[in-house]
């Protein structure tokens, strides 16, 4: 971390144009809701607890919408449920894929400025840089416990690992969750793209042996400080294990610091073991995303009844929302991924792959049912949960932060945002 906070968070040029026009009237609206904050601090006796929720390659309104979920084949009753109860946000942008959207969360910053604009593939010896300021480290110097499971896929250095970026605890898949699976028998993906290297017949013209990969990790864990285990995998049971294995840890986690009256941050980002082939069908769509996505959603449900009986749901913030929009170009067969609403998908810059779906909980903060239609970008999470959190003096500035305080519009609602572009 770079000492203490000097002076205000850099932003991008657009950004002052908006500040020259609002600076006086957001200045007043900012103190209005440190009041509120304090109040809310006041009651709970600490800083609110925060959880971030990310999964892959889904569009917008595939979640969250009940006519759409009619349309699409799968019901999603607990993002419904969110968006009934706390925020539905209709103009949410990512980045256009996996990697550039985990780093771009993380940092406050569009990818291209950390170097992390490629979707990673084993074996790449590279990650993200330990002089990037984490959402992790802006919150634990602020006091919070931190916790991340599922889909890291930012890098297989070890200054990238996660409990090395701030979090004091981790699980987590180093690379794509497909490539995760490590599996010579003729099931799940490596079998049909023939990615390792004992599956592949001898090239006499490949100079570098190391480019393929022959017994990589599937899965690590780790705590700050601590020794990082590895984990490898011979099959589908490993890989199906996952996801299971997160969500008992993040509950666990959230039951712990809750006992012990200790704010936290957890973020969990399932590895949606759905893009394995399941020859259990439960949805209309018989599709892997709308079968594997109720996983997913009953998390959702499952972590905010938790929050509820721990009586902790009034100090906790829930944010959730895809990573990129759908794999729509030529995706697996029976994947059941689709253009809905907007043209494009994953890796396009066409709404159809930055727009998602993304959802707001937060009992007694967050007016149910609001539906916004301010433009907000995942970067924002990095400054807003920093001003939750009280830790804005822990954001640096010695960089360019593309995250915009959004607190006003996680509050208040609609028309309150604080941004009105999104540069891809």
């Amino acid at each position: 971390m770079p000492d203490a906070n000097p002076g205000p968070v850099v932003h991008d040029a657009e950004y002052y144009i908006l500040f020259d026009q609002h600076g006086d009237a957001w200045a007043a609206e900012d103190g209005e809701l440190d009041v509120r904050l304090a109040e809310l601090e006041a009651k709970h006796g600490q800083k609110p607890n925060i959880i971030h929720v990310m999964w892959d390659d889904m569009a917008f309104g595939d979640a969250g919408i009940p006519a759409l979920n009619k349309v699409r084949g799968f019901d999603t009753p607990n993002c419904n449920r969110m968006a009934a109860e706390g925020a539905l946000y209709t103009r949410y942008y990512t980045e256009a894929a996996c990697t550039p959207s985990r780093a771009a969360v993380l940092t406050g910053r569009y990818a291209v400025r950390s170097g992390m604009y490629n979707v990673a593939f084993p074996i790449e010896a590279a990650g993200l840089a330990g002089e990037e300021v984490t959402m992790a480290e802006v919150l634990s110097d602020a006091g919070y416990a931190t916790a991340f499971y599922g889909k890291w896929h930012l890098g297989d250095i070890e200054e990238s690992y996660p409990h090395n970026q701030g979090f004091d605890e981790t699980l987590f898949m180093p690379y794509n969750q497909v490539l995760s699976l490590w599996n010579q028998v003729g099931e799940g993906a490596n079998a049909v793209q023939g990615v390792m290297r004992d599956m592949l017949p001898d090239d006499p013209y490949e100079v570098d042996k190391t480019f393929g990969a022959s017994d990589w990790i599937m899965s690590m864990e780790g705590t700050k400080d601590g020794e990082t285990l590895e984990w490898k995998s011979s099959g589908l049971e490993d890989y199906d294990a996952i996801d299971p294995e997160c969500e008992k840890r993040v509950l666990e986690f959230i039951g712990r610091n809750a006992e012990s009256k200790t704010p936290f941050y957890a973020a969990y980002w399932p590895a949606m073991t759905a893009f394995i082939p399941n020859p259990h069908k439960s949805t209309v769509a018989r599709s892997l995303l709308g079968d594997g996505f109720t996983t997913v959603d009953s998390f959702l449900g499952t972590l905010m009844d938790q929050l509820t009986e721990l009586g902790i749901a009034e100090n906790t913030v829930v944010v959730a929302h895809a990573d990129n929009g759908p794999m729509v170009h030529e995706p697996p067969p029976g994947l059941g991924m689709a253009e809905t609403v907007f043209r494009g998908g994953k890796s396009d810059y066409w709404e159809g792959g930055i727009r998602v779906a993304a959802f707001a909980w937060w009992p007694g903060m967050i007016e149910p049912g609001t539906v916004v239609g301010d433009m907000l970008h995942e970067v924002d999470l990095y400054t807003t949960f920093a001003r939750l959190a009280g830790a804005t003096e822990n954001v640096p500035t010695d960089r360019v932060v593309d995250g915009i305080d959004q607190t006003a519009l996680l509050l208040k609602g609609d028309t309150n945002g604080r941004r009105d572009y999104n540069f891809v």
